[in-house]
């Protein structure tokens, strides 16, 4: 498990002090409506929304500092990203599973994979329906995987110089002895920078200077057509198999608390945070 990282892409801060307290419960957007005669209606958001709560004592000066301006947005205007080390895998939950991500656009499998090659293509299952598959034509067809936001926007994964990354192929692909997989590494103006290859399911690279967005990507190196489930995208530490899905949120903070520590320098600092559904908003 790596430390915690918040801000913008290409810019985030690392808190390499562990928080007092660290809450990342999903709200499911759930409400109970009882009738009068006994019985229960349930209604409920189209997508739980991630809320985190994190508390530090005697933080040092110069993260405390950092974290006052992004809570302030000084420095940037919009949302942030957080790489939550509690998360073993940064993709969409339904991504991670091999299925279509449900947002305010319904499902789109076809963005948020897709081919980088000439060859090679992205479908629906015609036997498991909102499942998806990649069909490799030949030895060089290779999948991509993008960032999927709430409302099903679908972009690059942010990241930051200096940040260990790791991805692991799905494991219909991970099976194969001839897979390799990849992390390419881009400006943040999206244009290619770099990659980092490996043969075999697992790559693990980390982000180069004035990299602000990853891309994973995967080779089955064998012409058929494989299921994309079992795939991981981990921050920190080493992507696994059949680690479910967290995502990766632009966040909002809503709340802050900053005050003085004993002994001084040091601060107390608190920060609330809420998944929103764009980097706009």
């Amino acid at each position: 498990m790596g430390n915690l990282w918040i801000g913008p892409p290409g810019s985030m801060y690392e808190i390499d002090q562990a928080a007092k307290s660290f809450d990342r419960t999903a709200d499911l957007g759930v409400s109970e409506f009882k009738s009068l005669g006994g019985r229960v209606t349930v209604t409920r958001n189209l997508a739980p929304v991630r809320r985190i709560k994190l508390s530090w004592d005697l933080l040092p000066p110069a993260q405390a500092r950092a974290l006052d301006r992004i809570a302030r947005r000084i420095d940037h205007p919009g949302p942030v990203f957080l790489v939550d080390p509690a998360s073993g895998n940064v993709l969409a939950p339904a991504q991670a599973a091999g299925r279509g991500e449900k947002g305010a656009t319904g499902i789109t499998g076809l963005g948020q994979w897709f081919r980088t090659g000439s060859s090679g293509t992205v479908a629906e299952s015609t036997t498991a329906p909102g499942t998806f598959t990649f069909t490799a034509v030949d030895g060089g067809s290779a999948v991509a995987w993008g960032c999927v936001s709430t409302e099903g926007a679908v972009g690059d994964f942010p990241v930051s110089p200096g940040l260990q990354v790791s991805f692991r192929a799905p494991t219909a692909i991970a099976a194969l002895g001839t897979a390799g997989v990849g992390i390419d590494f881009k400006k943040a103006d999206g244009a290619y920078l770099s990659t980092t290859s490996a043969s075999g399911p697992l790559v693990t690279g980390t982000v180069p200077a004035g990299a602000a967005y990853v891309t994973p990507t995967a080779k089955p190196g064998t012409a058929g057509t494989y299921s994309l489930a079992g795939a991981c995208l981990t921050y920190g530490g080493t992507a696994a198999d059949g680690v479910p899905g967290d995502g990766l949120p632009p966040m909002s903070v809503t709340g802050y608390s900053d005050t003085p520590g004993r002994p001084l320098p040091f601060r107390n600092f608190s920060l609330d945070l809420v998944e929103v559904s764009s980097a706009t908003g």
